[in-house]
């Protein structure tokens, strides 16, 4: 026998980017070092953050002598499914009253983008040759991977920020979809989108009427609900403008941050289809995709969520405990942007207090980036984006401290090539 492995030429997977700048600030030795690319929403003693009434419902389900741990069969736990519809549909959404609402359990929102793309690399609209894409160009490299994976060749990025104004850049948005394929998968980030930013209801219409003219098919990711605005209503507007206006739409949603569960993995994908006979048809293909891929989810974390969603008290304390938590969000903004201010900052950081949820783009170029890493030792992710709730009373002060010295040492100007 040979000596060799079989598996000698295959080569390292490279590493996430995320993955680098976590083993970066581990790698650090100095006491000063603050990381801002934290994943997790995070309290005020720097843990995740987890709702009283989750924790207490938690306990409940553990003291509980009638559950088992037996595996959810089939499409997860029917009680499940239906809260989390009414959660982003409303209880009285025609398409749920029609019944042409459904879904399945998934790993956590990402699982439900890979059954999702699964699903439509096999199934959706079989007459275009060609299925495309379309991805928010800042978070292009975090999820076209998935899509590809999937089977997706034709991947187009649309951007969405201007850096410039540090806003959204809807105009360029609109262009970019214009120039993709007609019958295109638009991917839409909404509550609390990586970038922070909030698209209006007014630009929602417009980018609906371009979809619809275009025949495009809605994606959502729902990372957050409730912890954009603190209504987890206002929330998932554009979600229920889309089924107002006749779309056919997946949505991924997740219960990761606003239920604290991280660990769970708890999510769904949501279909809203045109009739019932036909999401009977897709839910059967979800489950066989769930089944053939080996990614049925746990039981718990479902339980838990379903718990807290049919109990009107519970339920009443979660939403409160969101609003809270949109408060602090509220304050840690006015109070980076009122530092900065009095130290003397010559640049504008309004945008900061307009963005909303745990995370918010800085407009820092990459040059400031690499500056606040190797001299401050400050790490945020390479688009400029941070989690505030990684800021607390302890280290708030220095971050702002060296985020102005670091405009003040390269100019905006002399970094934009980067």
């Amino acid at each position: 026998m040979t000596s060799l492995s079989v598996f000698i030429d295959i080569p390292e997977a490279s590493c996430e980017k995320e993955n680098l700048l976590d083993k970066a600030f581990a790698n650090d030795t100095n006491a000063t070092k603050v990381f801002l690319g934290q994943r997790v929403f995070l309290s005020e003693n720097g843990h995740p953050w987890v709702p009283r009434p989750v924790q207490k419902v938690c306990l409940q389900l553990l003291n509980d002598p009638t559950l088992n741990y037996e595996i959810e069969q089939g499409l997860g736990p029917s009680s499940f499914i239906d809260g989390a519809s009414k959660l982003v549909f409303g209880r009285c959404n025609i398409a749920l009253m029609e019944n042409r609402v459904g879904g399945i359990q998934t790993l956590g929102s990402t699982g439900a983008l890979r059954v999702g793309a699964e699903f439509l690399v096999q199934w959706y609209n079989t007459n275009v040759q060609k299925k495309a894409v379309c991805l928010m160009l800042s978070t292009c490299d975090e999820y076209s991977q998935i899509f590809k994976e999937s089977g997706f060749t034709d991947i187009y990025p649309y951007r969405f920020w201007n850096r410039k104004t540090r806003c959204l850049s809807l105009s360029d948005m609109l262009e970019d979809l214009k120039k993709s394929p007609d019958y295109s998968i638009v991917f839409l980030q909404i509550a609390c989108c990586p970038t922070g930013i909030e698209i209006t209801n007014k630009d929602w219409l417009v980018i609906a009427t371009l979809m619809k003219e275009k025949n495009m098919f809605p994606f959502f990711h729902l990372k957050a609900q409730g912890l954009a605005s603190g209504d987890v209503d206002k929330d998932v507007w554009p979600i229920r403008y889309f089924v107002d206006e006749g779309f056919e739409l997946f949505c991924a949603q997740s219960f990761s941050t606003n239920f604290g569960l991280y660990g769970e993995r708890v999510g769904s994908l949501l279909a809203v289809l045109r009739s019932n006979e036909v999401l009977i048809s897709v839910r059967s293909q979800l489950e066989r995709i769930l089944h053939v891929k080996a990614l049925e989810p746990p039981a718990f974390g479902s339980r838990l969520v379903s718990t807290v969603l049919n109990n009107a008290s519970y339920c009443t304390q979660w939403k409160e405990s969101l609003k809270l938590a949109v408060r602090r969000l509220m304050l840690i903004r006015a109070k980076m942007n009122e530092r900065l201010k009095v130290l003397g900052s010559w640049e504008s950081w309004e945008h900061i207090t307009q963005q909303t949820g745990p995370f918010t783009y800085t407009g820092l170029t990459p040059a400031r980036i690499d500056f606040l890493a190797k001299e401050k030792h400050i790490y945020l992710k390479a688009d400029g984006s941070m989690n505030i709730t990684c800021l607390n009373p302890q280290n708030l002060e220095y971050v702002m401290q060296c985020i102005l010295e670091t405009t003040h040492q390269i100019p905006e100007e002399d970094s934009q090539s980067d």
